[in-house]
C-alpha cells in the first residue's frame, strides 16, 4: 500500500562543545495517548465518503522541536485540513476516499512525536497505532437497471468461484415475475398468476421466505416494483381511462399507502423512476407523456408531453440531480422540477416497430445518455441500434453499427449490449461506439432480459442460462441454468426473476 506521511516542519537546533564531552544527551519519553472519535464506519457505495477524527495529547517535554508524523494508506484515507497543535493536544482530521468499490477495507493509521520532518528521532513512547475499518456498503436496487441512471452498474468486485445458490422462491399457480427491486434484508416483486391476478410480495433476502404480499388485483398490467425511502410502488392498469393506479405501499409492513393517477390505454409499464422525494413514469392515453408526483404529499407535480409522439408505453425516463431525459422519438430533456422541456435533441435513426419502447434512456459519463432508436422492441422481436447523445451540445455522438437487444448496462466507459441481430454480447468503447471486444452468443440461445455490469464480470442472460462473462478474458466465469431479469442486492447475492417460468433464484455472491 502507498504511504503518505503529513508533518508540521520545525528547525532542530544543537550546539557543539569544546570537543571535550561528546555524549549524546538523553532522549526524553513523550507518552502518547490517542483517541479516535470512530475505528469502524460505513460508508454508501455512491459517494463511499466517512470522515473521522483523532486527538492525541502527550505527557512530558523536550527542549527540543516536537513534530508530529502520521503514516497512512493514502489510497484510502486523506487529511481533511491542517493538523492542529494546541499544546500537549494534536488533532487531526481525516475523510476516505471517494469513489471507493464496495467491500469491508482495514488499515492502520501509525501517529508518533519526531525531533524533526525526517523523523531521524523519534521520541521514545510517542509511537502509537489504531485499527480503522471502512465498510462500503452496495447501494439499494431501486428500480430498472438499479438507480434512476438506468445504468445497471455496480462499483465491486466479485470472485465467480464463491458464487452459489442460496434459494428458489417458485408459488404455485404463477406464471412469471416481473423485474425485481432490492434493499438490505428484503428483496420486492411482483407476482403474476394463472388466474390473471397480480401480487406484489415481499421476500426475506437470506431465506427466500415471504415476509408479506399485497393484492394489486386482475389487472391489464402491472410493473415491476419501485423503492423509495419508505415505499414500493407499482404502476397499473385495470383497462383504458385516465384513472389508473401508481400503487404507493409501505416497504416494510406493506400496507396500502396511496394510489395516484395517470392515463394509459392496454400499456405496459416499466418500474417507475424515483429520485429523493419524486417519482415518475411514462404513459398517456395516447403515450408520449411524462407524468411527475411529490411522495412526501402524494401530490402531482407536472405533466409534460414529448416532443416527438412515438413512444406509447414500456419506458422508464432517467433522471439525475437537474433533468429528466425521456426518449419520445427525440431524446427530451426536461426539468425535473417543473417539467419544462429545456431542449429535444433530434434521432436522425429513428425507426417505428410498434408503438412500445422496450429500453430505457441510460445516463452514462457527464453529459452522455444512450437510449434505442427505435420503437417495438417492447412488442416484437425487433433489433434495434444505440444512440450516444451529447447533452450540452444537444446532438449525437454515435450509432452503433449493430442492432441490440434488451437492455444493456453502462459503467467505466464501456456500455455493454447484448445482440441477437449478430448473436453477440459487445462491449462498446462510450466515447466512440466502436465494439472493443465481444462474446459469442452459444448456439441455440437467444439474449433475453438487461444486463448487470461489475468491476470484474458482466451479468447476461439467454432464454436457456445466465452467465458472468470475465471482463479481462471476455470468456465465461460462470454460469446457471436459471434465466430471467437480473439483480444485484445489497445483500451481494445475483437475483435472478423468471418472465416465463414462476420462479425467482438467489445467488450469493460472496
Amino acid at each position: 500500500m502507498r504511504k503518505v506521511a503529513s508533518v508540521i516542519v520545525l528547525v532542530v537546533l544543537s550546539s557543539c562543545g569544546d570537543g571535550s564531552d561528546t555524549s549524546v544527551p538523553a532522549v526524553p519519553t513523550l507518552t502518547v495517548t490517542l483517541t479516535p472519535s470512530a475505528e469502524n464506519q460505513t460508508a454508501p457505495e455512491e459517494n463511499s465518503v466517512a470522515s473521522f477524527t483523532f486527538d492525541a495529547t502527550y505527557s512530558g517535554s523536550s527542549t527540543d522541536p516536537v513534530v508530529p508524523v502520521l503514516d497512512f494508506d493514502s489510497s484510502l484515507l486523506s487529511l481533511d485540513g491542517d493538523i492542529e497543535q494546541a499544546g500537549n493536544k494534536i488533532t487531526a482530521n481525516f475523510k476516505t476516499i471517494g469513489g471507493l468499490a464496495a467491500t469491508t477495507y482495514k488499515t492502520a493509521v501509525t501517529f508518533k512525536l519526531c525531533k524533526d520532518a525526517g523523523c531521524a528521532t523519534v521520541y521514545p513512547g510517542s509511537t502509537k497505532s489504531f485499527d480503522y475499518t471502512l465498510d462500503v456498503k452496495l447501494s439499494d436496487w431501486t428500480t430498472r437497471q438499479r438507480n434512476p441512471s438506468h445504468n445497471g452498474y455496480v462499483h465491486a468486485t466479485f470472485d465467480p468461484a464463491k458464487i452459489a445458490k442460496v434459494w428458489q422462491y417458485a408459488p404455485s399457480a404463477t406464471t412469471s415475475f416481473r423485474e425485481v427491486a432490492a434493499r438490505a434484508g428484503t428483496i420486492y416483486a411482483t407476482q403474476l398468476g394463472s388466474d390473471g391476478s397480480s401480487t406484489a410480495v415481499a421476500l426475506d433476502s437470506a431465506t427466500g421466505t415471504e415476509r408479506w404480499h399485497y393484492s394489486l388485483g386482475n389487472v391489464s398490467d402491472a410493473s415491476g416494483p419501485s423503492l423509495s425511502a419508505d415505499y414500493v410502488l407499482f404502476a397499473t392498469m385495470f383497462t383504458s381511462s385516465g384513472y389508473n393506479p401508481l400503487v404507493a405501499l409501505d416497504a416494510e409492513s406493506g400496507k396500502f399507502k396511496q394510489n395516484m393517477t395517470f392515463a394509459a390505454q392496454w400499456s405496459t409499464f416499466a418500474p417507475p423512476t424515483i429520485y429523493d422525494d419524486s417519482v415518475y413514469i411514462a404513459s398517456g392515453y395516447y403515450g408520449n407523456e411524462v407524468y411527475a408526483w411529490d411522495l412526501d404529499k402524494f401530490a402531482d407535480a407536472w405533466q409534460t408531453s414529448g416532443s416527438g409522439g412515438k413512444t406509447w408505453d414500456g419506458e422508464a425516463p432517467a433522471v439525475d440531480s437537474k433533468y429528466l431525459y425521456y426518449y419520445s422519438g427525440n431524446l427530451d430533456v426536461i426539468d425535473k422540477e417543473n417539467g419544462a422541456i429545456v431542449k429535444s435533441i433530434e434521432d436522425p435513426f429513428w425507426q417505428w416497430h410498434g408503438y412500445s419502447y422496450g429500453g430505457t434512456p441510460m445516463i452514462g459519463s457527464d453529459n452522455h445518455v444512450i437510449a434505442y432508436s427505435g420503437n417495438g422492441q417492447g412488442t416484437y422481436s425487433a433489433s434495434f441500434p444505440l444512440v450516444s447523445y451529447d447533452i450540452e451540445k444537444g446532438t449525437y455522438r454515435w450509432r452503433s453499427a449493430s442492432g441490440y437487444t434488451g437492455i444493456p448496462a453502462v459503467g467505466d466507459g464501456t456500455v455493454y449490449a447484448a445482440s441477437n441481430q449478430t448473436s453477440e454480447f459487445d462491449a462498446i468503447d462510450e466515447l466512440t461506439g466502436e465494439v472493443k471486444w465481444a462474446w459469442p452468443l452459444p448456439a441455440g440461445e437467444t439474449f433475453i432480459g438487461n444486463i448487470v455490469v461489475t468491476d470484474t464480470l458482466a451479468f447476461v442472460s439467454t432464454d436457456l442460462g445466465i452467465y458472468a462473462i470475465d471482463l479481462t478474458s471476455h470468456e465465461p466465469a460462470w454460469s446457471a441454468t436459471t434465466p430471467g431479469s437480473l439483480a444485484i442486492t445489497p445483500d451481494a447475492q445475483l437475483v435472478v426473476s423468471s418472465p416465463s417460468s414462476g420462479m425467482i433464484a438467489a445467488y450469493s455472491l460472496r
